[in-house]
């Protein structure tokens, strides 16, 4: 006969599974129901020029990125043999954002250890927690570099817990978080603040000698050197355009931001973003988790603190890694949640081991009824989670999938040799047509490319307004495609229709959008 204890945790194990399963379709749901960004076509326009051959930097513009990241969305789709370029991209994503659901899961049960059903349901607060923050949900999901870097993080984060430092020295786990950490900091360079902190929690473990302590962190720069082969590599084929990509584009576009008047001031927007419910939230119960700790420090029993230590300050390096760029947008508030979740575990950890019955004990079944008290407000701040999960069902209501729609009618409407004068270069490529490659980056560099020299536009494969005749005259297009860019960008698409011979053909497109094509 089943004991009272085994029934619970069965039922447990029923939740939990019904739980990731809800969240995996939300997480879905999400990433389809966006419309079409405008980094996007920058992201996955690179992973198809580059598996057709052409490398980045050298052949196209990729401003303010790394490399790896086209290259994986390159393997993906020769792997595939897809032409759904952005449903690739952003199954990617999905598939990156239900992984860090389940390192947050894992994470939670590998630290309760033997309170595993209290594990199994605080691990479960926490994923709700992470897929309900408002800016979670509005970043995730994009055919972004942002879902792949933070599973990277939290994967090593992972492993770095599974490494027992008085055994044997574990160097596969070791070599591991250093792949995943160089691949990660080559998508999005500020991630190299995070690997280096991953680097001083190594070197701060307690070891016999400063030569042990070396040995120890070998695997992973050796790794890491391995990993950063190819990046090297590719920056030697072009450093100059590698510069103006990585350097003073970014700062160029800053600056035209700036100059618009969309540039954020960092402490509003930062505050904005953290008093929002959902996020407040979060936040609400890591101030009483550390008071609490800080109330009961001399009957606590603090183990692994170095483990909390380091996803404390995973959270605070994300917070800075926001504040770098000289232009912040919220998405990059959105980076620090899931080690902030994962931080809780610990204080939760520490109350629960002190077992019940106690006055310790109440603080435990306190601290649970905040985490649920915060759990509950991030989901009713964010209902919209609930109502588009149907839609994870329903593909052909998807984003992408309504977008490849569009390509391929595109592609009919335009002769050969099918190409396309666009500031969206991707839904060309879905349609099978040709792009100039000095607008593969879209309206990202274009809108700042007449700022740069001749000489430099030259060496990045970019293009400004002032030089589209130009362009056009060496090499014409089949077809112009405008209406791409939203209601306040639009004025950036007026020098592309200017370029469109009185006699062309004028369509309108399912979506709103316009083709001008040769008759």
């Amino acid at each position: 006969m089943p004991t009272a204890k085994n029934r619970l945790a069965g039922f447990t194990a029923v939740v939990w599974v019904v739980a990731v399963i809800f969240l995996s379709l939300a997480i879905l749901a999400g990433s389809m129901s966006k419309p079409v960004g405008r980094d996007e076509q920058m992201y996955c326009t690179a992973g198809v020029l580059m598996s057709h051959g052409e490398m980045i930097y050298r052949d196209f513009s990729y401003a303010a990125q790394l490399p790896y990241h086209p290259l994986l969305y390159s393997a993906v789709y020769r792997m595939t043999g897809t032409s759904c370029y952005l449903l690739a991209g952003r199954m990617v994503s999905v598939v990156c954002d239900i992984l860090v659901v389940l390192c947050i899961l894992g994470i939670y049960r590998r630290i309760f250890g033997e309170f595993r059903i209290s594990g199994m349901l605080l691990g479960l607060a926490g994923a709700v927690l992470y897929v309900f923050n408002p800016l979670v949900d509005y970043a995730n999901g994009y055919a972004w570099n942002h879902d792949v870097v933070i599973l990277c993080v939290a994967a090593s984060f992972r492993l770095y817990l599974s490494i027992d430092f008085k055994g044997r020295l574990p160097w596969q786990r070791i070599g591991a978080i250093g792949v995943l950490l160089t691949f990660a900091s080559c998508m999005r360079i500020t991630t190299g603040l995070a690997a280096l902190v991953f680097v001083a929690m190594l070197l701060s473990q307690p070891a016999v000698s400063i030569r042990e302590r070396y040995k120890r962190a070998a695997p992973l720069v050796c790794a890491a050197g391995l990993v950063l082969i190819w990046p090297v590599w590719v920056i030697v084929q072009a450093p100059r355009a590698f510069y103006l990509n990585i350097v003073k584009i970014p700062m160029l576009y800053g600056e035209w931001l700036a100059k618009l008047g969309m540039v954020f001031n960092k402490f509003e927007l930062t505050f904005a973003c953290l008093t929002r419910p959902g996020y407040l939230a979060l936040i609400g119960i890591a101030i009483y988790l550390g008071v609490s700790m800080l109330l009961l420090r001399k009957r606590l029993v603090i183990s692994r603190g170095r483990n909390l230590l380091l996803a404390a300050l995973l959270a605070m390096v994300f917070f800075m890694i926001a504040w770098i760029p000289p232009t912040m947008w919220r998405q990059y508030l959105a980076m620090p949640v899931p080690f902030l979740v994962i931080g809780l575990a610990y204080p939760l950890f520490y109350l629960r081991k002190l077992g019940e019955g106690t006055s310790v004990g109440r603080h435990y079944t306190a601290a649970c009824a905040v985490t649920a008290i915060g759990v509950f407000t991030a989901l009713l701040a964010n209902p919209v989670v609930f109502k588009r999960v149907p839609l994870a069902t329903a593909p052909e209501l998807w984003t992408p999938i309504a977008e490849h729609e569009v390509s391929q009618k595109l592609s009919e409407k335009v002769k050969e040799p099918k190409k396309v004068l666009t500031l969206a270069p991707l839904r060309a490529l879905e349609g099978g047509c040709e792009i100039y490659r000095e607008l593969s980056a879209g309206a990202i560099i274009y809108r700042i490319g007449d700022w740069l020299t001749a000489e430099e536009r030259a060496v990045t494969h970019t293009v400004g307004a002032d030089g589209l005749k130009r362009m056009l005259e060496a090499s014409p297009a089949s077809a112009v495609l405008l209406g791409m860019e939203t209601r306040h960008m639009a004025f950036l698409e007026k020098p592309l229709r200017e370029t469109v011979p009185v006699d062309w053909r004028m369509d309108t497109l399912s979506d709103g959008t316009v083709l001008y094509s040769r008759p």
